[in-house]
């Protein structure tokens, strides 16, 4: 008799454990092992019925104790926010978040980096341009026909030049600090501000340049149809114009009402975007 209440006792335990397996994802039935994510359950087993035999009292069976950990409800991995960068197709700020990040990128990645940024012509004077040395945008602007003394209102391009030193980021010898090596937000946008103040000084002046004449010939900037000249505006840049260079610039000058205001509005903007363009590594 005592076996059969032994074995009994143990079916007992043996079906009370199978109900808590079966009811573990459910909002009901026994509160067994591991519920839902968050706490921990303790079920004590029932004891077995106490029998009497011809030998004396059974004791009565041991109940079963089950404990269960609590689930977790997070699954996956969150990426670690120091590899990430915040640059996208909305601008060009590649920097990672962390700055103790490594910042390593896989090969391949870089390849297909450089592949999208062209040649290596191109992709040089995206990674590795500094700006233009304060005295030596002096001498440029004088060398194209710009009179660095002149003075107006609204105020000309030499005094936006000789105002701007400190965005243009010149030495401070005095406080032991050289020339800024690359362009700043206030310093880029300076420089923008003194090559559309200079475009119109360029055009009138340009084809007396020394520095733009061939074998003492000088070009106009604009031909009588309001073109672009192939030779000023090799001279403009700083290197020989290209056919799409020409089609652009005359795209940019003929892209006017016909009023003589507008004509010479326009053609002072496309002498002032090449300007910018080309000596800001753009």
């Amino acid at each position: 008799m005592a076996t059969i209440l032994r074995s009994t006792s143990l079916l007992a335990a043996l079906l009370l454990a199978t109900a808590c397996d079966d009811s573990a994802s459910s909002t009901e039935g026994p509160d067994c092992n591991g519920g839902k994510g968050g706490s921990t359950n303790t079920t004590q087993g029932g004891g077995g019925a106490q029998g009497t035999g011809a030998q004396g009292t059974g004791a009565a069976g041991a109940g079963t104790q089950g404990t269960g950990a609590g689930g977790s409800t997070t699954s996956g991995t969150e990426p670690d926010p120091g590899d990430q960068n915040t640059g996208n197709d909305d601008n060009t700020f590649d920097h990672m978040n962390d700055p103790g990040s490594s910042g390593k990128k896989d090969p391949f990645e870089l390849l297909k980096e450089r592949a999208e940024e062209g040649p290596p012509e191109v992709r040089s004077r995206l990674h590795g341009c500094t700006k233009i040395r304060y005295e030596a945008l002096g001498t440029f602007l004088t060398s194209r026909g710009v009179n660095l003394a002149a003075t107006g209102t609204p105020k000309t391009a030499g005094q936006l030049y000789n105002e701007g030193r400190d965005a243009l980021g010149v030495a401070k010898f005095e406080a032991r600090e050289a020339e800024a090596n690359f362009h700043t937000t206030s310093g880029a946008t300076k420089l923008f501000d003194i090559f559309i103040q200079a475009s119109s000084e360029v055009i009138a002046n340009i084809e007396n340049a020394e520095a733009c004449k061939i074998e003492g010939v000088g070009f106009p900037m604009f031909d009588a149809e309001g073109a672009c000249v192939r030779q000023s505006l090799s001279c403009v840049m700083g290197r020989a114009a290209k056919d799409e260079d020409m089609i652009l610039c005359t795209q940019l000058a003929q892209d006017h009402n016909g009023t003589p205001a507008d004509i010479s509005r326009k053609q002072q903007l496309a002498v002032a975007a090449f300007l910018s363009a080309a000596h800001t590594c753009e």
